[in-house]
Formats: structure tokens, sequence, C-alpha cells
């Protein structure tokens, strides 16, 4: 509050005699941004083509991405991160105007089924299928307002949407077995994420990546899946800084394990998608692996964990 008072340039007591709380304050922002989502979409329900007010949805939720960001953050993160803002705390108005976005959305996709004689999946709920591939797309797999053409990216979804989602990955085994020698620590929360990813990547990937998709796919089918908060801090998880060493030459760097989008972000970054990013995942201190297969297999060690999100109470990274 403080911080907030200095930039607003208030004093505190003025800032709490005006809100309650941090909570408070964001709830006030949230509730701005989700009456003008509101209002955007409200008009396409009753439009005269129904798959064009479906990509209309879906064009104004990727250029609006980041401008939106603060009203459906605290829907995005899964309740046992426990991650702040939880939306109960937001206040009715918000969590109102986030259910009235989600069945505009589902009257939109009604409409566009209907139109095309579709059926669409069981059980699926478009709004939240929506949303999982726009975060996945821009928050795991590009960059907003990059070189992408976001409105062709938005027909390709439109697209996924009334075809029907692809089954879910093959749910990894968290039971270790005496022969699964390579079994891995992978965390609930990034396990979700990255199946996500996966999705998007076979959906908008270029061959070579999905390629790499389909390694990490397979990488996931031998995890030991660890509740966030369980998680060993010796494992290496998605945005973790770790020291490895090359055992034939003995050199070491540092690296840094991030999702697609963030790999220009510094140096030193590494893709997930990239084989190197793919071994190291799960990994923990001490364990020697292989980065690469064939005839160009390298042997390394992880030899240090710099930083792990988890064992930081970084919960959302």
């Amino acid at each position: 509050m403080e911080i907030l008072a200095r930039e607003a340039g208030l004093s505190v007591g003025t800032l709490y005699n005006l809100f309650k709380s941090k909570e408070e304050i964001y709830g006030r922002v949230a509730q701005r941004i989700g009456e003008t989502v509101v209002r955007r979409i409200q008009p396409l329900v009753y439009a005269r083509d129904p798959e064009e007010a479906l990509l209309d949805v879906i064009r104004l939720r990727l250029f609006n991405y980041v401008n939106d960001r603060l009203f459906f953050q605290p829907f995005c993160f899964p309740a046992y991160l426990g991650v702040q803002p939880e939306p109960g705390r937001l206040g009715p108005e918000v969590n109102q105007l986030h259910q009235q976005y989600v069945d505009l959305v589902e009257r939109v996709f009604g409409r566009c089924l209907a139109k095309t004689g579709k059926t669409g999946t069981p059980g699926m709920n478009a709004a939240v299928c929506l949303e999982g591939m726009i975060t996945a797309f821009m928050g795991y797999w590009s960059k907003p307002l990059q070189s992408d053409n976001l409105a062709r990216v938005a027909r390709h979804m439109t697209t996924v949407l009334l075809n029907g989602i692809a089954p879910d990955m093959q749910q990894p085994d968290d039971t270790p077995t005496a022969a699964d020698s390579r079994a891995i620590y992978v965390s609930r929360y990034d396990l979700e994420r990255l199946r996500e990813l996966l999705d998007v990547v076979r959906a908008f990937g270029k061959k070579e990546c999905q390629e790499h998709a389909d390694v990490l796919a397979e990488e996931l089918k031998h995890a030991r899946i660890t509740h966030p908060r369980e998680v060993p801090p010796d494992v290496v998880t998605m945005n973790s800084r770790v020291r490895v060493v090359n055992l034939s030459t003995g050199a070491d760097q540092v690296l840094s394990l991030v999702f697609p989008r963030d790999v220009e972000s510094a140096p030193d970054n590494l893709s997930i998608l990239n084989p190197f990013g793919t071994a190291i995942l799960g990994r923990r201190l001490g364990d020697v692996f292989a980065a690469t297969a064939g005839n160009d297999k390298e042997m390394y060690q992880l030899t240090q964990v710099l930083y792990q999100p988890e064992a930081a109470g970084d919960y959302h990274l």
C-alpha cells in the first residue's frame, strides 16, 4: 500500500480511506476491465453470422490479451496454488462479470454449432477451452504483438473449437516402478501448463517444433506428479535456474528453463521444447543425463539449483 500511495501521489492514510486493501484496489481495476470485456462481447451474441461472431470473440481476446490480463488472471490460476488475488476476494461484481463473459462465449459458440450442424465435444466448456488455448498461446508459446499473424491464429483457433478438442495426452503415472529408471519429478501445475503448450504446438507449430513436442510428451509419461508445495527443492521445474556440467569437457553453464515465448528474454534462457531443455526437466541435483540422442549424445550432470520457483514460494511461475 505504501508503494501504491507513493506512485499515486497520496499519503498511505488517504489511500486507506479510499480502499480497505490491495485486493479492493485490484478488484476495482478488474471490474472496470471486465465491464469493457462484456460490452465488447455482448453484441456478438446477436450477430448475423455466428461463425464470424465466434471469430471476433477470439480476435478480441488475442488483440486485447495484455490490456485485459488483470481481469482474467485471477481465474486462470488453479485454486490449489493459493495465488493472490483469489477471485472470491475481488468482490461479487468481478465474479459476476467473469461468469457473464463465460455465458456470452457459450451462447456465441452454441449459435455457431447450430448453424454448422456440429455437435461439439461432449462435456466441453467452450469458454474454458478458449481461455486455455489463448493462455497457452500467448503465455507460453508466443509473444504479444510479435510478428505472428494473430488474425490467422484466431481463425485457426475457431476451427479447432468447432471441430472439437483433441483427446488429452495420456496421464503420466505417478507410481514409480523398479523398471522405470527414467522417472522424473513434475509439479502438477507444470504438467497442466505443459499439456496446454503441447496442444498449442501441435495446432500451430512447425514440423520441427512438433517433433520436439513429441519428445516432451514421451518424457512426461514417466513423470512423478507432485503438488507444487511439495516439490523437492533440488528438482528442476519450469523457470528454474540451474548449473550443469558437460562430463566430457568439464565445461559448465548456467541455464534457465523457460517456455518458448521467453527464450529471447535472456541469453541463458533455454526452451522446454529444446532437446536440452526437455532433458533437464524434472532432474534432481547430482543427476547424470544425456542431453541428445544418437551419435551426438553428450552426458551432463546437474550440479546446482540456483533458483526454483516452488522453493522460493513463487508458485505462479
